[in-house]
């Protein structure tokens, strides 16, 4: 059975080496990214790493405090996305870990029988504390990692000690994580600019493909489709740990409108992204039934420039106004029933087009009853909505008119 990336990537029984290339530069894009933000992080856990043994060796007098480091740097990791509640998860699984790996040393001693049963009751006592895997697996992993440890010839037992390691480590990590960001939405504001930059990419290249009739382009598009799902996947992973800090640290309540907008985005950025993931295929597809969409590849070529002037207004936190005026241009341009064409397929991807135009609106900070007034042939009627409004259709509370 072929890998999830080889599937991906698999026409008629062949390796296409575009797709992988599309694929493969835009997660080069990201990795860069990547890196470029991972240095103060880096640096932040190394520190909380130095501070935990620092505390436990200096002031409790714990002389080998290994688990005190080994706890800090596991809860606070390599990344910004450090929420605190999983910082207390990965801190409370270690100290229990740890605890229990002691008790059964101290009581039965170390031992492949040992090892078994320690296992067994670790995962349950995980379970019984928490119903998420992270506090089950490092309870189950601490508790192996001490038992096996102790069965190595040589290796002293301080007994009591580890386990209060452990809980320094994750202490240190967690008011790491809380007091130390002096603000939250930096972050995931970058990532959301990432996220519509990669979105805008996408839309050009699909543009391009229709408009040249070359449906091997429109089909490098999935790739880059993909990579704009893993982009609203980490903005969305940065958003939750900003709002969970936030919600913590009284310091950083002045932000909470931000996330809230940014919230907003990114419901906002999710539906855009199916919609177009969705006009990619159909328009594969129609290509094959009825040839050329120049029509519709014109009007997609409008939404690219626009869509990259949304990016760099997130980015920057300022009023997205030149990506609401030209994304409201196109929006005047897209009547399906205006489209030269016998065939009821531009039509239909026009209407695709439509909705993706009604979305991005939407982020530029318009109701979804604005945005739709602002489509062609709806003549400035408003949005009826046959259910009950989501909170991200609503107007922006700092971008809406």
């Amino acid at each position: 059975m072929l890998s999830g990336a080889a599937q991906m990537f698999e026409r008629g029984g062949r390796l296409d080496a575009r797709r992988a290339v599309v694929f493969a530069r835009a997660r080069l894009r990201q990795g860069i990214r990547r890196v470029r933000t991972a240095l103060e992080p880096v640096l932040i856990a190394a520190v909380g790493a130095a501070l935990a043994w620092a505390i436990a060796h200096d002031a409790l007098h714990q002389p080998a405090p290994l688990f005190a480091p080994m706890a800090a740097w596991i809860c606070l990791g390599f990344t910004k996305n450090r929420s605190p509640r999983i910082v207390a998860e990965l801190a409370l699984g270690a100290t229990v870990g740890v605890g229990l790996g002691e008790l059964f040393v101290s009581t039965f001693g170390a031992g492949a029988w040992q090892i078994g049963v320690v296992l067994v009751v670790a995962a349950l006592a995980g379970r019984l504390l928490d119903r998420g895997d992270v506090v089950t697996f490092q309870t189950v992993g601490n508790g192996l990692v001490i038992v096996g440890l102790s069965a190595i010839p040589g290796m002293e037992l301080h007994a009591g000690g580890r386990w209060m390691d452990a809980l320094v480590g994750g202490a240190v990590a967690f008011v790491l994580t809380v007091a130390l960001p002096r603000s939250v939405v930096e972050r995931p504001r970058r990532y959301a600019r990432s996220a519509f930059a990669e979105m805008a990419q996408a839309i050009e290249m699909l543009a391009d493909g229709l408009r040249r009739g070359d449906v091997e382009a429109m089909m490098d598009v999935e790739g880059q489709v993909r990579a704009t799902t893993e982009s609203i996947d980490d903005f969305d992973k940065a958003l939750k740990a900003a709002a969970d800090v936030a919600a913590l640290n009284p310091t950083l309540r002045a932000e909470v409108p931000q996330l809230d907008e940014l919230k907003r985005i990114l419901a906002l950025a999710r539906r855009a992204e199916t919609g177009l993931a969705m006009m990619v295929r159909q328009a594969v597809g129609f290509y094959e039934q009825a040839g050329r969409l120049p029509d519709v590849g014109d009007r997609l070529a409008e939404v690219g420039p626009a869509v990259r002037a949304l990016s760099t207004s997130i980015g920057g936190w300022h009023r997205p106004q030149h990506a609401r005026d030209v994304l409201s241009d196109v929006a005047a341009k897209t009547a399906p029933h205006e489209i030269e064409s016998q065939d009821w397929r531009p039509a239909a991807l026009m209407s695709l087009v439509r909705a993706l135009v009604s979305d991005l609106l939407q982020v530029t900070g318009l109701s979804r009853s604005d945005a739709a007034a602002r489509l062609a042939a709806t003549h400035g009627a408003p949005f009826a909505a046959e259910r009950e409004a989501s909170p991200e259709d609503e107007a922006s509370a700092l971008w809406g008119d």
